[in-house]
Parts: structure tokens; C-alpha cells; sequence
């Protein structure tokens, strides 16, 4: 993250969410989250929202954040890979495949195409 913050490179790029000065979230934008798809960039990782701030939208915001920064950067889609089935589906990324870890697991892909947006 530290180095992030000095680069002229548009990624990576990380997002905090605060409430009173306490970080309550966080979000990161990559070019690749470990996985086998190094053709497809640029990624979303870290999504998290502390669990007493969840259930009011802030997940969303930053996604859409992560969608408008990742347009405006000139990309046509957003990817992630993740184990969870249901949630990234209700913002519009769509599972293309599965791809692998360096340690051998496996996770799904996803894709949120920007050019709609």
C-alpha cells in the first residue's frame, strides 16, 4: 500500500472507508490477486466491510467506485476471484471460469464489464 502511493502507475490503488477516523472497510484495486489469469487485469481484491457497518450499502459504494475509477483508467472490465456464490452476481459481475493459486487451490472469476457505465 505504502508504495502505491508513490507510483505514477494507475494501479494499484487502494481504497479506505472511515467513520470517525476508524478504518470500517477497504478495498483494493491490482493488476493481478495471485491467480493463473494473468491476461485479464485489472482486479478487485480485499473487499471488506467490518461486520458492524454491514447490511447498509457500503460494499456496494466502493464497488461501484472501484467501476468508476477502473473505466476512467481506460479498462473495459473489473474482475475478482472469489469462493462466495450470490453476492458480487447482484452488482453485475458475471462468473467466466475458475483459475489457480501458486499454492494449488482454486477460485471462481468474475467479470463486470465497464463499457455499459
Amino acid at each position: 500500500m505504502i508504495h502505491s502511493l508513490k507510483t505514477n502507475s494507475c494501479l494499484p490503488v487502494w481504497y479506505l472507508l472511515e467513520d470517525k477516523g476508524e478504518i470500517i472497510g477497504c478495498a483494493g484495486l491490482i493488476t493481478n490477486d495471485l491467480i493463473s489469469r494473468m491476461d485479464l487485469w485489472s482486479w478487485v481484491c480485499a473487499l471488506y466491510i467490518e461486520e458492524s457497518y454491514r447490511g447498509k450499502s457500503l460494499g456496494e459504494q466502493i464497488l461501484l467506485k472501484l467501476k468508476e475509477d477502473t473505466k476512467d483508467a481506460g479498462f473495459d472490465n473489473l474482475y475478482l476471484c472469489t469462493n462466495h456464490v450470490g453476492y458480487y452476481e447482484k452488482y453485475d459481475f458475471i462468473y467466466i471460469g475458475d483459475g489457480y493459486h501458486p499454492w494449488g487451490s482454486s477460485s471462481r472469476i468474475y467479470r463486470a464489464n465497464l463499457i455499459k457505465l
